[in-house]
């Protein structure tokens, strides 16, 4: 590869690492946002088996993006043969604005 096409400013074993101005297709965002508007709903726990450990930041992040969400507190059992509470989340579209 030419000194043209390496990174200015990164380390030497990044020079040649894919820039971040690409695209990224299989993000955790857009499996939640797949997942969700397919018709699904997701709690925390059940967005685990998609890669996201931590739905709730996921969901605001795409609520600051346009989407809206719909959401309700559920209680499920734990493992320690108790319950807690989480939120289940359902996709209701995008924002009126963002359309």
């Amino acid at each position: 590869m030419t000194n043209d096409n390496k990174i200015k400013g990164a380390a030497p074993d990044q020079e040649n690492a894919p820039s971040k101005c690409f695209k990224q297709e299989n993000t955790k965002e857009s499996r939640i946002l797949k997942e969700l508007s397919s018709g699904r709903t997701l709690n925390r726990f059940e967005a685990e088996r998609l890669g996201d450990h931590c739905l709730h930041s996921t969901i605001a992040t795409l609520r600051r993006k346009g989407y809206s969400f719909y959401d309700q507190w559920e209680h499920v059992p734990t493992r320690f043969k108790k319950e807690t509470r989480v939120k289940r989340y359902s996709y209701v579209g995008m924002r009126r604005e963002q359309v």
